[in-house]
C-alpha cells in the first residue's frame, strides 16, 4: 500500500475512534488496520511528527490540521458506502469493510458529481453524515436511559455491530427499546446484548 492510503486509513481511523469514543490509542488502531502494535507505534510516530497527531497519555487525537485532512478522506468512504449499497448491492452490514480501496479510487475533485449522481445522499448507509463537520444532536445508547428511541447512526461502523443490529433488524430511523441490566439490550423484532464500549458506538434521538 502506498504513503497516501496509509496515511488516509490512519486518519480516518483515529477520526473513527475520536467521534465514537473521544479518542484513539494503539491497540485499536493495530487491531483494526490488521497490523503490528511495532508498525502502529512507528507509523504513529510518522504522523506526530507532521503535527497531524497529538497524545495524552495513551489517547491518541487528531490536531487542527490532522483533523483538516480527515474530512475528506471521511467524506469519500461514506459516499463510497452508498455507491457500494446502491450499486454493488454490498450487505449493509458490509459496506465499511468492502470500500477500503473504493475510497482511495475516487478523486476529491468527482466527489460532486459522484454524490449528484447517487442522488444527493445525506447520510452514509449507517447514517453518518456526509459532511463529517455537520453536528448530530444524537446520544449513545451507553449515556441514554433505558427507553424508546429513534436509532440514528452507528458511528464505530464494526461489522460485529453492524451483524447484531441486523439480527433484529434495526437501522437508522428504526424505533428501537433500551433496556439495561448487567448489559446494554436493544429490542427490535428480537433482541441483542451491547458492551458498553459498542453501546458508546450506537447513537439515538
Amino acid at each position: 500500500m502506498n504513503f497516501k492510503n496509509n496515511l488516509e486509513d490512519y486518519l480516518k481511523e483515529i477520526y473513527n475512534n475520536m467521534d465514537a469514543f473521544g479518542s484513539a490509542n494503539e491497540s485499536m488502531i493495530s487491531k483494526r488496520l490488521k497490523v503490528s502494535m511495532p508498525t502502529v507505534s512507528e507509523y504513529l510516530d510518522k504522523l506526530r511528527n507532521r503535527g497531524l497527531i497529538k497524545s495524552i497519555g495513551r489517547d491518541i487525537l487528531l490536531t487542527d490540521r490532522g483533523m483538516k485532512l480527515a474530512y475528506p478522506v471521511i467524506k469519500r468512504h461514506r459516499i463510497a458506502e452508498v455507491m457500494a449499497l446502491k450499486i454493488f448491492e454490498v450487505p449493509w452490514e458490509e459496506t465499511d469493510s468492502e470500500v477500503m480501496d473504493l475510497e482511495h479510487a475516487i478523486n476529491d475533485k468527482y466527489v460532486p458529481y459522484v454524490i449528484k449522481n447517487l442522488g444527493n445522499p445525506d447520510r452514509c448507509p449507517h447514517g453518518n453524515p456526509i459532511n463529517p463537520d455537520q453536528k448530530m444532536n444524537d446520544k449513545s445508547i451507553f449515556s441514554v436511559e433505558p427507553g424508546v428511541y429513534t436509532l440514528s447512526r452507528i458511528v464505530y461502523e464494526d461489522i460485529s455491530i453492524l451483524k447484531k443490529l441486523v439480527e433484529i433488524n434495526a437501522f437508522p430511523g428504526t424505533e428501537i427499546k433500551i433496556e439495561k441490566n448487567d448489559k446494554i439490550n436493544v429490542i427490535c423484532k428480537g433482541y441483542v446484548s451491547f458492551s458498553d464500549k459498542e453501546a458508546m458506538a450506537i447513537r439515538v434521538f
